[in-house]
């Protein structure tokens, strides 16, 4: 009983200690800035998660315009907007002439330290999160990722994550980040060409059900009132197609390495028209086999009652 009791007593001052320690962890972690960086294309952006704490009496567009200022002496500001959260305040910056260089698969962005940062105190704690494309290959100034301090956490979707944490001085220590990237173009090759058969797939699998609704009705006609249920039933591997399109555009990179590796406009027209293409193709077949259901069954009770 006493032990029981000594046990409890010193797990509750454990505690007490411990309290202010996570406490003091949170709100530093809180406090921290978050910068990220957006490199996937046409869409590239800058965007800054401040604390509302380290705002202080600064009003949210005096504090946009200021970054937005130091921005601009670098890059061309396309567009920037804020919108507040309940811990932070979200200011996004849209460049539009991030790269110096996007030419047949090569990739090169130089971003001086002192005009991303240069606003933060030296010493203030800073995550600067970059996201690539996962079909792409990047160095920073000719060195790997993981030689200047950055980690590569695993993540599902299209973007290939770089995530550094420090203090901001460490940052400005380097001075100008010299981002190359390669396309790997024989991965991208090969999934492009897996991306794009979806289609005859598409084709095949619209064709052969289609097929056999029509052939299921024709030949027992006392399904036609059930027709609706039989259509959406045939209709459901086509959608199925699709979804599974759609996960492996996002899943393998290509939604991004689409917009580094081509031109704007042609880019959203590699990356939508497959897909649209497919939609189009569900109902095109089964639209065309139902009026030839209905056709063939009304030529057949025409001929039934003459």
């Amino acid at each position: 009983m006493k032990k029981g009791i000594l046990s409890l007593i010193v797990f509750f001052l454990i505690a007490m200690i411990m309290s202010p320690l996570t406490m003091k962890a949170k709100t530093v972690d809180q406090e921290k800035v978050e910068v990220e960086i957006c490199l996937i294309g046409s869409d590239n952006h800058f965007v800054y998660k401040i604390p509302k704490r380290l705002h202080k009496d600064i009003p949210y567009t005096e504090m946009r315009n200021g970054i937005q200022a130091s921005l601009a002496s670098h890059w061309k500001i396309e567009e920037a907007h804020y919108e507040a959260n309940n811990s932070n305040v979200a200011y996004t910056f849209y460049i539009g002439d991030l790269f110096q260089e996007k030419q047949d698969g090569q990739l090169k962005v130089s971003i001086p330290y002192r005009i991303l940062l240069g606003m933060f105190g030296e010493q203030d704690p800073i995550q600067l999160r970059i996201l690539a494309s996962k079909l792409s290959h990047w160095t920073v100034n000719t060195k790997d990722w993981t030689a200047l301090g950055f980690m590569e956490p695993f993540t599902f979707l299209s973007e290939r994550e770089y995530i550094y944490e420090g203090a901001v001085d460490d940052l400005l220590n380097q001075r100008v980040g010299h981002f190359n990237g390669t396309i790997q173009k024989n991965q991208l090759l090969v999934y492009s060409v897996i991306y794009f058969s979806f289609i005859g797939i598409q084709l095949l699998a619209c064709l052969i059900l289609s097929r056999r609704l029509k052939r299921k009705i024709i030949q027992n006609p006392d399904n036609m009132h059930q027709f609706r249920k039989l259509n959406y039933l045939y209709q459901l591997l086509p959608i199925l197609i699709i979804v599974a399109q759609i996960i492996f555009l996002v899943m393998t990179g290509l939604i991004t390495a689409f917009g580094l590796y081509f031109s704007p406009g042609i880019d959203l027209l590699v990356i939508v028209g497959p897909i649209l293409l497919n939609i189009i193709l569900l109902p095109s077949f089964f639209v065309t086999a139902e009026s030839e259901i209905s056709r063939e069954l009304n030529n057949k009770n025409s001929y039934h009652s003459s």
